[in-house]
């Protein structure tokens, strides 16, 4: 995942994306898995359990996990992400990464983003509000596919790309069940989505 740093040490990048495997800790976040194979779907309890929704952000905001079947899933998410106040951008969920997790605007650069794409994204909220590209409402969010994205998201260089094109522009429900379809499409044994918050940020695959 993309590590905080507040205070680099000597040496170490002050720009670029600093990515560490899942079995590092991170200070004031939640270690451990939140939903593991095996499980059942916490709403039809019958289905095996593949996506997880987690609200908290890795304990940083209140809410209660969701483990979700495919059978659930949609329904689950449209009414999760239809429930967001304020904007965002969700990047596709592609290849093997099974993390997708949100980052604050505000907190990118902690994150180690690179200046463009603070930026980029940035431009990308002043977009968003025209009629949504597949139900006409009012839109929140913008939906990036893989390839906006590098796929290899590498340190230290832009991740994001192609951001003079146009991109697609989704309500809440609509977005959620855009992200449940690109969820199922890749049929990996268990996914974990966080929950967009009031305020602005993106949600987006997480590497190792």
């Amino acid at each position: 995942m993309f590590r905080r740093i507040e205070n680099p040490k000597p040496g170490e990048q002050e720009a670029g994306l600093n990515i560490i495997s899942g079995d590092d800790e991170d200070e004031g976040g939640v270690t451990g898995d939140l939903f593991a194979l095996g499980q059942n779907c916490d709403i039809c309890g019958t289905e095996e359990g593949r996506v997880g929704l987690d609200p908290t952000c890795r304990g940083a905001y209140d809410g209660t996990p969701v483990f979700y079947g495919f059978a659930c899933l949609t329904d689950g998410l449209r009414e999760a992400y239809g429930g967001v106040e304020g904007v965002g951008v969700i990047v596709e969920p592609f290849d093997d990464y099974s993390d997708n997790y949100y980052y604050r605007l505000d907190e990118m650069p902690a994150y180690q983003f690179v200046r463009e794409d603070v930026e980029a994204i940035s431009w990308q909220m002043l977009t968003i509000g025209d009629a949504c590209a597949r139900c006409g409402e009012q839109s929140r969010f913008v939906w990036l596919t893989r390839d906006f994205v590098e796929p290899s998201l590498p340190e230290a260089q832009p991740v994001f790309k192609n951001m003079d094109e146009d991109s697609e522009h989704l309500c809440g429900p609509c977005a959620g069940a855009a992200l449940a379809a690109a969820c199922k499409s890749l049929e990996l044994p268990i996914m974990t989505v966080e929950l967009p918050r009031s305020a602005m940020g993106i949600i987006m695959p997480t590497g190792d």
